[in-house]
């Protein structure tokens, strides 16, 4: 047991800190999981004593109930993120009959390019766009105070560049945030009288809080997943759970 904890801790470890080297990436994903996985790692690591510990301390009524708060803390959590991951997988599965209106929310873009998310988002448009030659999209998305241009711009000039007809592509360049993404692609949607029917594109951990926005503002919708990149996966997901919680509580 103690050498399985080490090994999934280490490896559990070398997954969210690598995004910090590689990209630069460093958020609550990956920071919870290097918290997380180091536990494991120490746990696995000193194993053998942590239960003798355990079982010694276990005899006093005060440690006794700390323990059950500390192993009801990791029940609900572990019960959280079952929950949680679960909406995830069943919002992807909403998929678009064809020539829906695609609502592409934006993330991060950089000069030379989108970013690894991004770019998964656009191939994922790109790929539906190709199948279904008269389709729209709405590429949503603002500039950021760490962007060279809006969100929108970046992601039009990389389907442009991929031979999309920048006819059917529209840019709404005002957004900040999921709610706003989704509100103004619909004006825009109906100021140029495109299909109501939209399919929203993202990664797949984040359609189910992008679907959560839609149902408030009473937007019937699709989906498209975007496979998001192996190594990106545990830091945008672990900060989707928490995102996702927010949203249920708030």
């Amino acid at each position: 047991m103690n050498i399985i904890l080490f090994i999934i801790g280490l490896v559990g470890d070398i997954w969210c800190i690598a995004p910090i080297f590689i990209f630069r990436i460093f958020n609550i994903g990956n920071q919870t999981g290097i918290l997380v996985f180091t536990a494991i790692m120490l746990i696995g690591l000193f194993w053998k004593r942590i239960r003798l510990l355990i079982g010694k301390w276990s005899k006093k009524k005060f440690v006794r109930c700390i323990l059950t708060v500390v192993y009801s803390l990791i029940a609900v959590t572990v019960l959280l993120v079952i929950a949680e991951t679960s909406c995830m997988i069943a919002a992807n599965t909403a998929s678009p009959s064809g020539n829906e209106t695609l609502v592409v929310l934006g993330s991060r873009v950089f000069s030379y390019g989108p970013s690894k998310m991004t770019a998964a988002r656009l191939d994922a448009a790109y790929d539906y766009m190709q199948e279904h030659p008269d389709s729209v999209c709405v590429l949503s998305g603002g500039q950021g105070s760490d962007e060279p241009w809006s969100e929108a711009k970046g992601m039009c000039d990389y389907l442009t560049a991929k031979g999309i007809s920048k006819d059917r592509l529209f840019l709404e360049e005002h957004s900040t945030n999921t709610k706003e993404n989704l509100a103004y692609s619909m004006e825009i949607i109906e100021a140029h009288n495109l299909n109501p029917e939209i399919a929203i594109v993202s990664n797949e951990f984040h359609l189910y809080r992008a679907g959560l926005v839609a149902k408030e503002a009473g937007i019937s919708f699709k989906t498209i997943p975007a496979p998001s990149m192996l190594l990106l996966l545990p830091t945008y997901y672990i900060r989707e759970l928490y995102a996702i919680l927010a949203q249920w509580i708030f």
